[in-house]
């Protein structure tokens, strides 16, 4: 049986409409699910999600109890709704915070998610831990001050968004290979934002914005055509930041939804 079989039969559930009814009433302020084991909870929720769009109005927050059990969720998450409002919010350590050896991927996947709820694009499900969220984070004022934001056909003179970089903390090489680099070549434009898996190439036309596009580092071939784009640094690394909870960066009416509330 294929995936898309499941959700349509997980859609059809009467738990399905009556969820969207219960969530919808603004006396309702908890809700305790039974009997989703396994990979049955994420199958649940993202056949709400399709079946229940008008309840998409906020962002879901799912907690799970630990990393390994968090990273599982995403990935079901992923398989069954895409990557592209599937979003993964790790801890920035490889190992126990104590060891403060930070990851560089788990920097750009939390960082995409700050950005992403700071854009205020919706539908949005963010999975995480416990250990994620003890974690503070550069606050929502000093995020935009750190910011770089280039859209298609903006008037910006390429040797004008150089030093803009280096101030921003960002480092110049001849070709771009892990976050907080940029190359310059001619007309193009190359930069690993903290806030993308994959690189930006902008093509700048004259003192315009010709072009922009994500690209593999491996062949450099591009990926995907893009509008707009937020260029933003390692937060941690910059010295006159605010730092707060991530929970700030929710909207008050975000969903949360925990494995074991009171163990977490």
């Amino acid at each position: 049986m294929e995936i898309q079989q499941l959700q349509d039969i997980y859609g059809r559930h009467p738990m399905i409409r009556r969820l969207g009814k219960a969530l919808a009433r603004a006396d309702v302020r908890s809700i305790r699910l039974s009997g989703l084991q396994g990979s049955a909870a994420p199958l649940f929720f993202a056949s709400f999600a399709l079946r229940c769009p008008q309840q998409l109005g906020a962002p879901y927050l799912f907690v799970m109890n630990d990393e390994e059990e968090a990273a599982y969720f995403y990935q079901d998450m992923v398989q069954l709704l895409g990557d592209e409002q599937v979003l993964y919010f790790p801890s920035s350590f490889k190992r126990a915070v104590k060891y403060g050896q930070k990851d560089s991927a788990n920097v750009v996947l939390r960082t995409e998610v700050l950005s992403r709820l700071s854009g205020g694009a919706l539908p949005l499900f963010v999975i995480t831990s416990p250990q994620a969220l003890s974690e503070q984070v550069i606050d929502s004022s000093s995020l935009q001050g750190h910011t770089l934001e280039l859209s298609v056909g903006d008037a910006r003179d390429i040797m004008d968004v150089q030093p803009s970089l280096l101030d921003m903390g960002f480092l110049r090489v001849d070709y771009v290979y892990e976050p907080g680099q940029f190359a310059l070549r001619g007309s193009l434009l190359d930069v690993y934002s903290y806030s993308s898996e994959l690189p930006y190439r902008i093509d700048f036309f004259g003192d315009e914005v010709d072009s922009i596009r994500t690209f593999d580092v491996q062949d450099q071939l591009s990926v995907k055509k893009l509008q707009h784009v937020s260029i933003i640094p390692d937060s941690s690394a910059q010295a006159d930041v605010s730092v707060q909870s991530f929970l700030y960066f929710l909207p008050e009416d975000t969903l949360f939804i925990a494995r074991d509330t009171i163990y977490i």
